[in-house]
């Protein structure tokens, strides 16, 4: 009987070591980025900013839906939990190679997450008691954790590219030039375009289907005289049922965002006319049109001195970009990736 009792123990103690050595083994945890220690709850939040990321990752492979066992199913050779355990960490490369640099130029103390909590504490409790008090508070009463690390992040990329005495902010003419050239296409200015139109919202309005089949055949027959010698407002102005519609617009570059938001049913279906051509008849949403291009001319670039400030900024924000990616490609991370895959395995679905 004791002999019964002592296997009965000695099995228990062995299932609970094994238990033991489970749960120790998916709760252990031990990283260093560039010397910088990692805790748990640090990973875990990357590891939430790269979810979405590696969910849509898998979502188009075969087998991708996100179920009960999408974490540790293998998917074309690929385990989820591993690749977001990776992707986990080339956020924190990403994260320390952006505070590192901005606690080695003073603009913060410490570039620990610690530290980075308290600021993020401390900013929603000042805009917490600023609202209280009645003052006004700028963008956001109170920052999530995502957003506030996206507008310190974004503050220290401006602070870094501001101070011109920083690595690879000193923009030269031969940079601003080589831009310009290389992307001189995104400066083209579009066209000058002189439009004469007939739009009737017959829906919005109301008018019968007689009505709208009256002004249907006006409009066709305004159609077929149009020639170099006889232009739509012309043919439009002698014909009573369509002169009321008559409309212009000059689109010109400077204007062509206002028309954009007020006329875009038009600059559409004129978009692609040439100076004295004009669109047919149509009848879409509602409404009959009818276009005519009067005019169109051509624009040059802008001139390279009106956006130099513009591309100054563009350069340097890429120059930053680059520094940080080099400083992330080469950070040191030190620990143990099966552990690290044990421990996301066991947290990836809490």
């Amino acid at each position: 009987m004791k002999k019964k009792i002592c296997i009965i123990i000695t099995i228990l103690i062995l299932v609970i070591f094994v238990f033991l050595v489970f749960f120790m083994s998916g709760n252990q945890f031990s990283m260093t980025i560039n010397d910088s220690k990692i805790d748990k709850e640090e990973f875990l939040a990357a590891a939430s900013q790269r979810r979405y990321e590696v969910t849509s990752y898998f979502s188009g492979k075969s087998g991708g839906n996100v179920d009960s066992d999408f974490w540790e199913r293998e998917i074309e050779g690929e385990v989820p939990y591993q690749k977001l355990a990776e992707a986990a960490i080339e956020e924190l490369k990403y994260f320390h190679a952006v505070y590192s640099l901005a606690a080695e130029k003073g603009y913060i103390e410490n570039d620990d997450y610690s530290s980075f909590l308290e600021r993020w504490e401390s900013e929603n409790k000042i805009r917490k008691e600023k609202i209280e008090k009645g003052e006004a508070v700028y963008g956001l009463s109170e920052y999530t954790l995502d957003l506030y690390k996206e507008y310190e992040m974004d503050t220290l990329q401006k602070r870094y590219c501001e101070d011109l005495e920083n690595e690879g902010m000193n923009i030269t003419d031969d940079d601003r030039m080589q831009y310009y050239e290389e992307h001189k296409a995104y400066y083209n200015q579009e066209d000058d375009r002189i439009l004469d139109y007939i739009q009737i919202p017959y829906e919005e309005e109301n008018i019968s289907e007689d009505q709208v089949q009256e002004l249907k055949e006006s409009l066709t027959s305004v159609y077929k005289q149009m020639d170099q010698d006889h232009s739509l407002s012309a043919l439009a102005e002698e014909d009573e049922n369509l002169s009321s519609y008559l409309m212009h617009a000059d689109v010109t570059a400077a204007e062509l965002s206002f028309y954009a938001k007020t006329d875009s049913d038009i600059l559409e279906y004129a978009w692609d006319l040439g100076e004295g051509e004009s669109t047919a008849v149509l009848d879409e949403n509602g409404c009959l049109y009818l276009i005519e291009c009067t005019k169109r001319k051509a624009n040059d670039a802008i001139p390279m001195d009106e956006i130099k400030d513009n591309i100054n900024k563009t350069l340097r924000e890429q120059r930053y970009n680059e520094i940080i990616a080099e400083r992330a490609l080469h950070a040191s991370v030190e620990c143990d990736m099966e552990q690290v895959y044990s421990f996301i395995k066991k947290h990836v679905n809490n």
